[in-house]
């Protein structure tokens, strides 16, 4: 049933956060991010699974889209690779999209098949980036590149292209699929008589494409900003030369699945370690930047999410990974360097934001931290975002302020509290704390991201709704409150936020 409520009075507390954080009236920016910050990448062997095809779409997946791109104003860009994409074995005769195994090499551990190209378009008003396979540098490689470039190019077209990848995370090649003395000069060379190759094949089969605006890249794609093939170094090798990187990117995990000492508390709920992570993708983005030419080449993360190997059951599935999530997505963009951010997808993983099909179709936490995300940054190309630790009083917790980027106007607060509460606990212990924040007077909607405690999947609801795989993905109102707070007189505004919870404020 559906409860409506305004509430203009602050909760009762058990604790006061450090504050009143001053928060500035407005606030200006030279950097801009890109479109659909929120996007998304999908490992290729599962991509037909989560979009269906053009004639038959997925509508859950569309579903669970259209809800960001309603709040971020753009569907979720698709990156289509990971590391599929380097295992890919093209296989005319396979009557699937995908396969573990094919005729047209006994040794591929991965094929597509020409089905697999019927599932770009799936998703309406979305923009793809297709990956090809580099790391199959024999002849079944070779063949499979000259028979899907034409696939490729010819599914997507110009108006859904967003860039095209050539390869993986070519720096876990050596000592794999390349010699262990493989190094950036190597990968360098390998990437541009790959890329010439595409080039010539696009000119025969989508000359519309073989322009200096439509052909383009995203590279290089490495899995760290201290991965074994440096990006500086390999930018520095002339990578670029002929300048058809649209969009640097570089890939970023937390930490991974057998990582000793990793806890949903201090890897993932903890804002300190997502500075850290982050912390480093800006170092390497300002160094990228001071290379000639590259200035103006935006930066992204085109492959991210919590503990590589697919994340782990109990920490990268439960609800106290939306909250990372949430922080994750709102750091990244205050520093303004990162211009957008593709959360990795893949068939069964426990990062993935929902599973799409099958028996086990769910909708799983990260998809409410990726929502709640989104109405906070709203546009993502018209919001600046600054943090306020000044309101904050421990690593477990986190508060950003955003502002309209075309009047510099303050409009949205978020507090996440993700000091952990579990189910498991007694509920009169979930303790809370009040932020307080010096605003000019205003009044603000909360909208509230929350579940039974930081352990469950299931039960999490943002702003009193559920996305649940019953309704295909739609809004449920489970219990819905319309909270409004308003500052008057001393300009302080409190909000309360229990343990492992979030509050978003819109300024009305």
């Amino acid at each position: 049933m559906s409860k409506s409520m305004i509430l203009l009075a602050s909760f009762a507390v058990a604790a006061y956060a450090a504050g009143p954080a001053i928060v500035p009236a407005e606030f200006k920016s030279n950097q801009t991010l890109l479109p659909a910050y929120i996007s998304l990448s999908y490992e290729l062997s599962g991509f037909p699974s989560f979009a269906g095809t053009k004639s038959s779409p997925n509508q859950y997946s569309v579903n669970l889209l259209q809800n960001i791109a309603k709040y971020q104003g753009d569907m979720p860009r698709a990156r289509v690779g990971g590391n599929s994409q380097d295992r890919a074995i093209y296989d005319a005769t396979l009557q699937t999209p995908t396969a573990s195994r094919c005729s047209a090499d006994p040794l591929a551990i991965q094929c597509i098949g020409p089905s697999f190209f019927d599932s770009y378009g799936a998703f309406p008003s979305t923009k793809y980036s297709h990956g090809f396979n580099e790391a199959w540098n024999n002849a079944s490689g070779l063949s499979t590149l000259e028979a899907t470039v034409p696939l490729a190019c010819k599914a997507i077209g110009p108006d859904q292209l967003e860039t095209w990848e050539f390869g993986n995370e070519p720096d876990l090649f050596i000592g794999k699929w390349r010699p262990n003395n493989w190094n950036e000069t190597h990968y360098v060379a390998e990437w541009q008589n790959g890329t010439k190759k595409i080039f010539e094949l696009f000119q025969q089969h989508c000359p519309e494409l073989a322009t200096p605006v439509k052909f383009n890249f995203m590279a290089p794609s490495v899995s760290s900003p201290g991965s074994k093939l440096k990006p500086v170094t390999i930018f520095n090798n002339g990578e670029d030369t002929e300048n058809i990187i649209k969009q640097i990117s570089v890939h970023n995990y937390i930490t991974g699945v057998n990582s000793p000492g990793v806890t949903l508390q201090n890897s993932l709920m903890n804002h300190a370690s997502t500075v850290n992570s982050i912390n480093n993708h800006v170092n390497t983005a300002k160094s990228l930047a001071t290379i000639p030419g590259l200035e103006k080449v935006p930066y992204i993360q085109g492959e991210e999410n919590s503990l590589y190997g697919g994340g782990r059951a109990g920490l990268s599935n439960v609800y106290g990974s939306a909250l990372w999530v949430l922080d994750y997505v709102l750091q990244a963009a205050s520093t303004g360097v990162i211009k957008r951010l593709h959360f990795h997808q893949s068939l069964g993983a426990s990062y993935s934001a929902w599973y799409p099909v099958g028996v086990n179709a769910t909708t799983n936490p990260t998809y409410y931290g990726k929502l709640a995300a989104a109405v906070f940054m709203g546009k993502s190309e018209e919001r600046y975002v600054l943090p306020l630790p000044d309101a904050v009083n421990s690593s477990f917790e986190s508060a950003y302020a955003g502002y309209d980027a075309k009047t510099g106007r303050l409009n949205r607060l978020a507090v996440i509290n993700m000091n952990e509460f579990n189910s498991t606990q007694a509920a009169n212990t979930r303790e809370s704390k009040t932020y307080e924040f010096m605003v000019p007077s205003s009044t603000w909607k909360v909208e509230r991201l929350t579940a039974p405690g930081a352990d469950v999947t299931t039960g999490v609801t943002f702003g009193g709704y559920a996305y649940e795989y019953a309704t295909l993905g739609k809004p449920e109102a489970v219990v819905r409150r319309t909270e409004v707070l308003a500052v008057v007189g001393a300009r302080t505004l409190k909000v309360t936020v229990p343990a492992s919870e979030a509050a978003i404020l819109t300024r009305l």
